[in-house]
């Protein structure tokens, strides 16, 4: 048992992180009545969540009406009787515990979102549309995971991963519609700031999670998040004896999409243009254009966003650096413009290696061009011989190709690297590397293996 004088010293206590299974509540007090307390706990918790019973000398029926209007469960006058008292507190905790389990299955924010106070409420088919913001996420490699584990410790390691994430979705005002074995589908009705910021608090808990992993002996996990913003379905769907909630709207499949992007293009933030949109202030976050894509079931494309808030401090100087660079070459992929896009790509790289994106990219582009034949296809002479160089060069050329030429070994590897010809006429008898050693190392990099 803990007290409280009047209503105002009540507030104050559950104000500061105090909270009780269940409220006695006297009317008359000073400072703050005992209607006006319960006014303001039922803004913070429903009935279903902290029963209160009123306890008061007032015993008209127009007080009790009033109990009951403000949100109290139940009101007793008094004198009362001490059975009666402790039945009535049993039974409200009882029915306490049970709404409490039946919000670990249906989220108050469900039931709020349909305008129900309770789940007995729930009809079949009874369905709301709105804007929201849909977060899918997934763990990397998990079927891989998994095989090495038994069903016990597969359902332990789930078990204590979502349990990392539940609370900071509803930290950040969303909730969880439903596990997908080991992913998550979560709904953020206040739209795609609180979105962007679970999601990056997300990424936070993993490491410390994964820091927890390492000095158990296990190896770190990572996981890949997606977020889209749109209208949406929400609602109830099933049969007489089985219902279950639900959302239907191609806006949850268009999120469901962007989180597998993740794998391809190694970020573990991917956003859509919508919900890019429906930031307050992108510029908050580390944020760049990641890719333009065809979702199944629709016509139009879509801007995809990568957020890198969580990225190593290195990593997102070097991103912010090369973003220029990274957009005009996105920009000049997406208007077919490779060759042009490929140096862009490469000015990337140069100053950030590990930009798996710009890499990806890059390799698009080579594949591309090297199906391509231009109007001047670009062709690599290799010779030491000044007079053969000449010769090749003027035949070529006036039959309308564009002409490089390296007099070794070394540079004719450094130009097809750079240049990645059509193709290469290669001498074999040179000083210094012969054609032979050259040709091998040239099919050995991946970059020039298939210039023919």
């Amino acid at each position: 048992v803990v007290q409280a004088k009047n209503g105002l010293e009540a507030l104050n206590k559950i104000k500061t992180g105090y909270l009780p299974d269940l409220i006695l509540l006297d009317v008359m007090m000073p400072k703050m009545t005992g209607y006006e307390f319960c006014q303001k706990i039922r803004l913070r918790y429903s009935v279903n969540e902290l029963p209160i019973l009123m306890l008061t000398a007032k015993n008209q029926v127009s007080d009790i009406v009033m109990g009951l209007e403000v949100g109290a469960n139940d009101f007793l006058t008094k004198p009362v009787f001490k059975e009666e008292l402790l039945a009535r507190i049993k039974t409200h905790l009882e029915l306490s515990k049970i709404n409490i389990a039946y919000s670990y299955f249906v989220p108050h924010q469900f039931l709020q979102i349909l305008n129900k106070k309770s789940i007995i409420e729930l009809q079949l088919g009874e369905q709301v549309q709105r804007e929201m913001t849909i977060l899918f996420s997934d763990i990397r490699g998990f079927t891989s995971l998994s095989e090495k584990m038994t069903p016990q410790d597969n359902f332990d390691f789930i078990n204590s991963y979502l349990s990392q994430m539940e609370p900071v979705i509803r930290q950040h005002h969303g909730f969880i519609d439903k596990y997908i074995g080991d992913g998550i589908m979560a709904l953020f009705p206040n739209g795609a700031n609180d979105a962007v910021r679970s999601a990056i608090a997300m990424l936070e808990k993993l490491v410390e999670y994964n820091q927890g992993r390492q000095r158990a002996g296990y190896r770190p996990i990572s996981i890949g998040i997606g977020l889209n913003t749109g209208e949406l379905m929400l609602g109830t769907v099933g049969g007489k004896n089985r219902m279950d909630g639900t959302v239907i709207s191609d806006a949850v499949n268009v999120a469901s999409r962007i989180e597998g992007l993740t794998k391809i293009y190694g970020g573990a933030l991917l956003i859509t243009e919508y919900t890019y949109a429906k930031l307050s202030d992108p510029s908050q976050h580390h944020i760049r254009v990641i890719d333009t894509v065809k979702v199944k079931g629709k016509s139009e494309k879509i801007t995809v966003y990568e957020v890198f808030d969580m990225d190593q401090p290195k990593s997102i100087v070097l991103k912010n650096k090369t973003q220029s660079d990274f957009k005009k070459g996105f920009m000049l992929f997406h208007d077919e413009q490779f060759n042009e896009a490929r140096t862009f790509f490469e000015n990337v790289l140069q100053v950030n290696p590990n930009d798996k994106a710009a890499l990806l990219y890059l390799e698009h582009c080579l594949k591309i061009l090297s199906m391509t034949i231009p109007e001047k296809p670009e062709i690599l002479i290799v010779d030491d011989m000044p007079f053969n160089l000449k010769l090749l060069s003027d035949v070529l050329i006036s039959n309308n190709y564009k002409v490089v030429v390296a007099r070794d070994g070394k540079t004719a590897l450094k130009m097809a690297n750079l240049k990645r010809p059509h193709l290469i006429l290669l001498d074999v008898i040179m000083p210094g590397m012969d054609g032979f050693e050259i040709c091998q190392q040239l099919k050995a990099n991946p970059k020039t293996q298939d210039i023919p």
